[in-house]
């Protein structure tokens, strides 16, 4: 059966997984064809996302180009590979001698792994333009569709690649035609041989190497990795090769292990953790499977530097930074990432107000004076340990900037903050050290770390101090003294072995003059801290 062509800006649905681009033309000079994976905001990635006759694959080995002849080129995409934040892959090509209306019969075809026609378009009425996009796979809920698009540039490949946002510089290699691989080399990877398009050479991100492999493109029932058949999908379980699953199961098993050190040594630092997945790639194991086998092995990494960063109990932008970097280089994808960078995100603003940028609020109920400001009013239970036993007695806390006020049920008191020394979260209460036993005390509050923190950014503005990140009081823990702890403990809590919500725990507390040093720190997860804190 035969094809219908398109017309100009129409399009078709692809259902292959594996299709290849073919840009021929009857006569004329040179067509150099390419390709562009294009991310939603219509530019590529990088330049490694610009497959041309100097860069003839892309990093991920979704999109490759081969000549067919003098006047045909192929571009073999595997959709399949595609990435997911690659939202259309642009077929494309340039001339450098002549102009696209001097080209006759020029088409482009779209087969399918079989070799059927799925798409035809012939570009005619073409203006004189030496750049052009002849079309584009692109993601329209959930399927693949390849659009006829015909719009062309005067500026060559090089304006063409720009407006990508390809990096283009004088001498860069798309400018010239000249050398195997682009100016910006890219990261060692398998690339189409320079001089041999069926094969694929090992670039070890400084120059070729004597490594060859052939080029198999994948497919549902050929394993693109030995050429072999594989196993019949089914249930919607992938197809997988039976001379393959045991080679990459061992492959993936060696390298989490080399993995699960690099992380401990250097976490995720260059160039140990980019050398970690070239070697990956060099197996030709996908890196999805590498992050899935990772997985584990990154969320525990993951959990230790948010233990470590909450260590000295205030949060600043370099460590929410730095869990950041961490989650995109690790690439993990986790609900528990989520939780755990909401954690970090309450810690910075916590720290931010304990800083001094406090909050201010409003009451329609309480008579203050004519200066004071209100930051903080929350329902406390203030808790006194006398002769006759534990009193509590109910009431509000009232937090202004010239005072700390307590309006009990039966009694209350108002300190000034001249009085007072700090105020610290002790599991569920805030603990406000003070000259004076008149105010001072221990407040049960539904939420003792955001009270804690209001009081001390408080209490910082009135006296006007500011405390910088070195010179905290001696409950800070140095990084040395947070690893050896964590290196002892084995990352878990030390009651129940849970490896979630830990936090550095003063043995005999600080308050009651508790040391901040190995020997008096270990790890506790949230509950079984929370779990102490009522029998202290």
């Amino acid at each position: 059966m035969t094809t219908a062509a398109l017309a100009r800006g129409a399009n078709t649905a692809i259902d292959e997984t594996a299709v290849t681009a073919l840009v021929a033309w009857r006569a004329g000079a040179t067509v150099d064809a390419c390709a562009l994976l294009v991310g939603e905001g219509g530019k590529v990635r990088g330049d490694a996302d610009f497959v041309f006759y100097n860069q003839p694959r892309d990093a991920t080995g979704a999109v490759s180009l081969s000549a067919d002849g003098p006047r045909a080129a192929t571009l073999a995409v595997d959709l399949a590979r595609v990435p997911a934040d690659v939202a259309s892959v642009v077929i494309a090509g340039s001339m450098d001698d002549g102009t696209f209306d001097t080209v006759p019969g020029l088409e482009v075809t779209v087969k399918g792994r079989r070799g059927q026609v799925v798409a035809r378009f012939p570009v005619r009425d073409v203006e004189p333009v030496t750049a052009m996009v002849f079309g584009e796979f692109y993601r329209r809920q959930g399927r693949w569709k390849f659009r006829a698009v015909g719009q062309g540039w005067s500026s060559g490949l090089a304006g063409l690649a720009t407006d990508y946002g390809v990096s283009v510089d004088a001498d860069d290699s798309v400018a010239e035609a000249s050398g195997a691989l682009p100016a910006e080399r890219p990261r060692p990877d398998w690339y189409v041989a320079p001089h041999d398009p069926s094969l694929l050479r090992w670039w070890n991100g400084t120059e070729w190497t004597m490594q060859t492999v052939p080029l198999i493109h994948d497919t549902p029932a050929v394993c693109g990795r030995c050429g072999g058949p594989k196993y019949r999908s089914y249930a919607g379980i992938p197809s997988t090769c039976r001379r393959c699953d045991p080679e990459i199961a061992n492959v993936l098993n060696v390298w989490r292990a080399r993995a699960t050190r690099v992380l401990a040594a250097t976490g995720t630092a260059e160039p140990a953790w980019s050398e970690l997945w070239a070697e990956l790639r060099y197996h030709r194991v996908r890196e999805d499977a590498g992050r899935e086998t990772l997985r584990p092995v990154a969320l525990h990494h993951l959990h230790q530097l948010l233990t470590f960063a909450f260590a000295d109990e205030v949060i600043e932008q370099h460590e929410m930074d730095a869990f950041d970097d961490a989650v995109r280089a690790l690439g993990v994808v986790d609900p528990a990432i989520s939780q755990m960078r909401r954690r970090l995100r309450r810690g910075l603003e916590l720290g931010l107000i304990s800083g001094g940028e406090v909050p201010r609020v409003t009451s329609s109920t309480l008579h203050l004076d004519a200066e004071e400001i209100l930051h903080l009013e929350v329902p406390a239970t203030r808790v006194r340990q006398l002769a006759s036993g534990t009193k509590r007695d109910g009431g509000r806390l009232i937090v202004t900037n010239t005072k700390l006020r307590f309006v009990g049920d039966s009694a209350g008191s108002d300190l000034v903050w001249a009085k007072v020394i700090e105020a610290r979260p002790e599991y569920s209460t805030v603990v406000v050290a003070a000259t004076t036993s008149r105010g001072g005390g221990t407040y049960e509050v539904g939420d003792p770390e955001y009270v804690a923190a209001v009081l001390t950014g408080v209490l910082r503005v009135a006296k006007r101090t500011a405390v910088a990140p070195a010179q905290r009081d001696s409950r800070s823990v140095s990084p040395a003294i947070r690893a050896e702890v964590w290196r002892r403990d084995g990352g878990a809590c030390v009651e129940c072995q849970a490896t979630e919500y830990l936090e550095f725990d003063h043995v005999i507390p600080w308050s009651r003059g508790g040391a901040t040093s190995v020997g008096n720190l270990q790890l506790l997860c949230r509950r079984c801290n929370l779990a102490k804190g009522a029998r202290i």
